[in-house]
């Protein structure tokens, strides 16, 4: 792969996580909402997918955005509902976004988990922006961070320096991390939502996670020859 095609794969990547990080970490916001019924990032993603389960969670994600575009505001404050029903509280949640709440046997937050999570995140010189107040191991917060990687082995690229370190990093920790659990809550989002909207994020998220999994092997194959760190 040459740097140019490079580039362009770790900028997607990084637009794709951001979307997911600010979706699972803040909601339905306003101006999100506007910009997917304005724009055509879901629909391009569709057609451009290979994935099933990708293309049908953006169309359904945009079909629904699309009937209900004349008012905005009226299904922002649903899809806030379902979305607070799902992810935040008050009370029991439907799909809680914490890995910890997945993987660990008690089912509780700030787990061994968590700590892994973090110490993940410390290996890179990174510290969670809402450490003491949101579990490390957040679904949005690990998207972020994702990003991040993304972002800094675009860097790397840009400035003909080695990017592997980057791009093992993200590897390993859709292997060790992402792989392992968010299956899982897109099931549970997937049975609980009552709106389209997060049925179909649901959808989006787990194609998006297989369609990066395989790409990500090939790019290091061609990239690193394939070295694990």
């Amino acid at each position: 792969m040459d740097k140019e095609l490079l580039l362009e794969w770790l900028q997607g990547r990084e637009l794709i996580y951001s979307f997911l990080a600010r979706i699972y970490q803040d909601g339905p916001a306003e101006d999100l909402l506007a910009a997917l019924a304005g724009e055509k990032f879901l629909e391009e993603l569709a057609a451009s997918s290979r994935n099933e389960e990708l293309a049908a969670g953006c169309r359904k994600m945009q079909a629904e955005l699309t009937a209900r575009a004349s008012d905005l505001e009226a299904y922002r404050q649903e899809l806030q509902e379902d979305y607070n029903r799902l992810f935040f509280g008050p009370g029991h949640l439907e799909a809680p976004p914490w890995e910890s709440v997945y993987r660990s046997k008690e089912h509780l937050l700030f787990g061994e988990e968590t700590l892994a999570v973090r110490e993940f995140y410390r290996s890179f010189g990174l510290e969670s922006k809402k450490k003491n107040r949101e579990p490390d191991d957040h679904l949005g917060l690990e998207m972020e961070f994702m990003a991040w990687l993304s972002q800094a082995a675009a860097a790397k690229v840009q400035a003909g320096e080695d990017a592997s370190e980057f791009l093992q990093g993200q590897r390993r920790f859709l292997k060790e991390h992402l792989e392992q659990w968010v299956p899982a809550l897109c099931s549970d989002i997937q049975g609980a939502a009552r709106t389209k909207f997060f049925r179909g994020l649901a959808l989006f998220t787990r194609g998006w996670l297989q369609v990066d999994v395989a790409e990500m092997e090939a790019v290091l194959e061609d990239f690193c020859g394939g070295e694990k760190s």
